[in-house]
Order: structure tokens, then C-alpha cells, then sequence
């Protein structure tokens, strides 16, 4: 009886704690939600309120006259996202399995190198990239937002590895077998059966991708490339004051990464935990 009593206490002691980080984390999100619905008179009161008095959609209107630009940004992200999720699954995941599959005495010491990239901060990579982009005449086009990504990752390879090896050899000599080589095995077996993973990457190269801010605010000079997160921070001084409109831009930013992981959550848990498995 003591015992339930203590497990129910550290439950009820849980659960509190965790409501109490949830309302830290959404605090800001609930925020944001009512701004954009409010008047612009009414994000000026105080003290402030939470549930708009009156909702309107009007910050979206103002948003996209003020910026006629805001469409070609977001189909800007769109297509560097996609770009960068496709190239990284497709890179990472050939050079994952090379790691995973092909028997080489260096292979161990050339994996443990490329996870050694992983703790090179990326501030250092800064300028010595630029460099190189200024001498490609990479600059003011998405080529040093893409291309890069179809040269692998250090973590993408990683999970990809992991998750590869969880998978049995002996499909692989089946396969063999039946008169099928290296190409097949990676085409016909590893890749159907590394749905979770290849979703996780997607998501994770995806996510980062449209997030991405340091990157097109380097390289893209022209307004017509600016990607979504930049062209936000450019409505900054376009918009003044017009907190509603910020929060409407704020909003469409986070909407399809909200819309991606309420939908495929369950595959980000299942990757992630499969490619710890095996090692």
C-alpha cells in the first residue's frame, strides 16, 4: 500500500513538472496565435490580453500587400527544402551503406572521421565556404544552399548506418543468390526496409532546411531568391509596428513543420530508436 501510495506520488510530482515545462514551451506559441488574430489597436493596450476581443485575418491580408514578394519566398523554401531532403537521403544513405555493407580495414577509422566533422562547430566552416562559393560564382544563386547537401551528411550517415546494420546479412546473401548485386541489395532490400529512417532524415533535412537563416542571408543578394526566413526578417522594417502581420508571417514559418511532425511523429521515434540497436 506504501508503495503505490509513493508511486502515485511520484507520478502526480511527474506530471506537474511536465505540465509546468509545457506551459514554458507552448507559452510563446499561444502568444503568437493570438496576436495575429488581433487588431492592430488591440496589441497596443495594457494590460495585454490573451483571448482577442475581436478576430480578424486582417494581419494576412496586410502581410501579402505589403510584401508582394511573401508567395515567391515561400515557394523559395519550398524548393531548396525539397532539394536538400531529397539530396541528403539519397547522398547519406550510399555512403551509409558502404559503411554498413563493404568489408574495408579502414572502414572503421574512415567512419570514426567522418564523425569527427560532426564537432567542428559550423561558425568555423564560415568563411573558408564563402571563399570557395565566391570562387564557383556560387554566390546569389541556391547552389551553396543545395548542393552541399547532395555531398552527405556526418549525422544523416550516422543514423543511416546504424539503422543498416540492424538489418540482416542474410537478405543480402539471398539476394546474391538469385543472381542480384550490390546495386540491388541497396535498392530492392535496404532501401523498402528503411522507411523509418529515410522519413526521419527527410524530416530532420527538411526541417532544417526551411529554418535555415545564416545561409541565404549570406549567400542570396537578390529579393527575388530570399527564402522565406529571410524575407521575414526584411519585413521587420517593412511592417513597423504591425504586430499581427509579424505573427501572421511568424506563423506561416512554423505551419508546415507543425504539419510535418504531427503527421509522421510516430516514424521520427521509430528511426531514431531503430539505428540505436545495432553498432
Amino acid at each position: 500500500m506504501q508503495t503505490s501510495r509513493k508511486v502515485g506520488s511520484s507520478s502526480i510530482k511527474a506530471y506537474v513538472l511536465l505540465t509546468g515545462v509545457l506551459c514554458l514551451f507552448i507559452g510563446p506559441l499561444i502568444w503568437m496565435l493570438s496576436t495575429m488574430l488581433k487588431t492592430k489597436t488591440e496589441t497596443y493596450r495594457f494590460p495585454p490580453t490573451v483571448i482577442p476581443e475581436e478576430i480578424t485575418f486582417d494581419a494576412f491580408q496586410r502581410l501579402f500587400t505589403v510584401q508582394p514578394l511573401m508567395w515567391k519566398w515561400i515557394g523559395n523554401s519550398v524548393l531548396i527544402a525539397v532539394a536538400v531532403a531529397v539530396g541528403t537521403v539519397i547522398s547519406s544513405s550510399i555512403a551509409a551503406y558502404g559503411f554498413a555493407r563493404f568489408e574495408n580495414r579502414y572502414k572503421n577509422a574512415l567512419f570514426l572521421v567522418v564523425l569527427t566533422t560532426l564537432m567542428i562547430p559550423a561558425s568555423v566552416m564560415i568563411i573558408p565556404s564563402f571563399v570557395l562559393f565566391v570562387k564557383l560564382n556560387w554566390i546569389n544563386t541556391w547552389a551553396p544552399l543545395i548542393v552541399p547537401a547532395w555531398l552527405g551528411g556526418a549525422y544523416y550517415i550516422f543514423l543511416f548506418r546504424q539503422f543498416f546494420m540492424s538489418i540482416p546479412l542474410e537478405l543480402d546473401e539471398a539476394t546474391f543468390l538469385d543472381g542480384g548485386g550490390r546495386w540491388t541489395v541497396f535498392q530492392k532490400i535496404i532501401m523498402p526496409l528503411s522507411k523509418p529512417v529515410i522519413i526521419t532524415v527527410l524530416i530532420f533535412s527538411f526541417v532544417y532546411a526551411w529554418l535555415d537563416f545564416l545561409g541565404p542571408f549570406l549567400y542570396l543578394k537578390s529579393n527575388e531568391l530570399f527564402t522565406l526566413s529571410v524575407g521575414l526578417q526584411l519585413l521587420i522594417g517593412q511592417t513597423g509596428q504591425d504586430f499581427p502581420a509579424l505573427a501572421a508571417g511568424a506563423f506561416i514559418s512554423i505551419l508546415p513543420i507543425a504539419v510535418i511532425y504531427f503527421f509522421a511523429q510516430r516514424y521520427i521515434v521509430e528511426g531514431v530508436v531503430l539505428t540505436g540497436s545495432k553498432g
